[in-house]
Formats: C-alpha cells, structure tokens, sequence
C-alpha cells in the first residue's frame, strides 16, 4: 500500500472540537501549538474549518495567520471556507495577508455549505443570499482573485506570498459545482462518502476543464476523510458519537454523505488508499476524538508505508 509519489496529506485542525470539548472557551491557541506538533511529525498540511454560529469554531484566517507565523513548512488552508458569506475586498484582503504572513503557503478551500437552517441563519445574520449561496461563492472568489493581480484597476495589499494569489480549491459534489471547479478553480475539495462517488465527481470535474480547455491533470485533488484509529469496535463507537455531536444528526445520516472509516491503522490506510487510487492527490484528514494529538501521532506511523 503506496500513496502516489507526491501525494500529500494534511490535518485538520480541531476548531469545532475546541468549542465542543473545552467547557466552550474555544480557547484557540493549543490549535498553534497542534499546528506546530503536525509540522514537526511531516504531516503536508494544516487545515481550518469555517462556520459562524451553525457549527462555532475560531475564524479560520485568524488562526491560520498565527499558524503561519509559527510554522515553516506546511501548508495552510481553509477546509472550507463558507466565501457566500463574506465581503470579497475583506476576503481577498485577509487572505492576501495571511499568504504574505506564510511565505506563500496559504490555499484558500471554499464551499457552500450544506441547505441547513443554521447555515441560512449565518447566511441572514451577516447579510448573505442563502438561495445563492453556490454561485455566490464563485463571484467573490473571481473578485478576489482580481484584487489579488490589480487586474481591475484595485490592488491589495500586501501582495500574497504567491504570485498571482492563493490557489483556490472549491467543495461540494453538486452538477453545478463540479462545472465550476473545472471551468474556474485551482482544484477540487470534496467529502465523498464513496470511492465511486468521488470517481464520479472527479471525471465530471476533468471534463469540465477539458471543455474549458484547460488541463486536468494541473487540478489539485484533496478528499477530505474522517478517521478513527484503533480497536473495531471501540473506534466505531467514538467516530459515531464524535460525528452525532459534531453535526446533531444521527451517524447513519451522515456517513451517506461523506467518507468515514474507523479501525485498525491497516484499516483506515486501505481506505485513504482507496480515494489515492482514484486520483486523489492531497488527503486533509480530520480524527474524529477527543485525543487529536494521540491519532495525529498514530497515524503519522503509516506514512512511511504510504509514501514508499
């Protein structure tokens, strides 16, 4: 069992459960310090959730910037950033900060988020189109990526780290989505519940840039897993009770729509495998526990196996 020579895998960074676990202070900066223990095990990459009142956490770009500011290597991303709901002269402003900050390390993840109605409530408390959120989502990032060249005439400062601006990965598995992220982004995020679901979408997306003329095989392809490692059964339990109160929603529900695995590490290794084999080029993994340190560690051992 073989990631694909250059394949690399992230971590997301425990900002739901921060709220979730610690009496609700959300206190942020053991997340730096967590940031800092990925760096220093090889892990690729360090990933921030997004979510105002629906799910509450730290606001992403403000805690990637102190990320930044305390590592060297790994990069930095938003797994995803709701962009419907933000202003894109502040977006592209923040963003554009925080890749000056990283050296150039920063990759801007942005979604819809799901048809919930928390996520409508956030949506109408900062004064956002619900209804529109999806394509909304596509207009801001053009904006931002125009604020990031000076393409407009309007330029911001600092200029990213990156030439030309953060690469812009979009979530999300809907017709249209995968439309626009062969037709527009710099890869494709999605939390695929099945190998042949994420085969589906990703064929769809190359398509989509073909028609585009655009190169396929230039996109980036992160899927985005959440693992338990451990005893079957124990493991199991701790993924479904960790995932019902994460999303307040019963744990078969959610594993239909999104790429769940608990076990043993050859377990879980076979099924981040499985997702590689299908033409996944980055894995943004979130460990379903209270003890993200302990699995971070555990799996951190497969990766010389992985990546040989």
């Amino acid at each position: 069992m073989a990631l694909h020579e250059g394949t690399k895998v992230g971590v997301l960074l425990p900002t739901r459960e921060s709220v979730m676990y610690d009496e609700g202070s959300g206190d942020p900066r053991p997340l730096v310090a967590l940031a800092q223990q990925a760096e220093a095990l090889g892990y690729d990459s360090v990933w921030a959730g997004d979510s105002l009142l629906a799910k509450p956490r730290a606001e992403p770009l403000t805690l990637l910037a102190g990320v930044a500011a305390a590592t060297e290597r790994v990069e930095l991303g938003t797994a995803v950033l709701i962009a419907s709901q933000r202003n894109p002269e502040q977006l592209a402003h923040g963003c554009a900060t925080v890749d000056a900050l990283a050296g150039g390390r920063f990759i801007l993840g942005v979604g819809a988020g799901p048809g919930a109605d928390n996520v409508r409530r956030d949506h109408e408390l900062v004064g956002a189109d619900f209804a529109r959120r999806s394509s909304r989502s596509i207009e801001v990032v053009e904006r931002c990526r125009s604020l990031w060249t000076g393409a407009d005439g309007d330029q911001i400062y600092p200029l990213p780290g990156r030439a030309g601006g953060p690469p812009v990965w979009v979530g999300g598995a809907g017709p249209r989505t995968l439309e626009r992220t062969g037709r527009l982004a710099d890869g494709w995020f999605p939390i695929s519940p099945t190998v042949e679901a994420f085969a589906d979408g990703l064929a769809a997306v190359r398509s989509a840039a073909e028609d585009a003329d655009r190169d396929p095989d230039e996109l980036d392809v992160c899927i985005y897993s959440t693992v338990v490692i451990g005893e079957q059964d124990q493991a199991q339990a701790e993924l479904a009770e960790h995932l019902e109160l994460y999303y307040r929603a019963p744990f078969e529900a959610i594993r239909k729509v999104q790429g769940v695995c608990a076990g043993s590490a050859a377990r879980v290794g076979e099924f981040v495998q499985s997702f590689v084999d299908a033409g996944a080029n980055h894995v943004c993994v979130r460990f379903a526990t209270r003890d993200v340190a302990g699995q971070m560690a555990a799996f951190t051992e497969l990766l010389p196996e992985l990546r040989s």
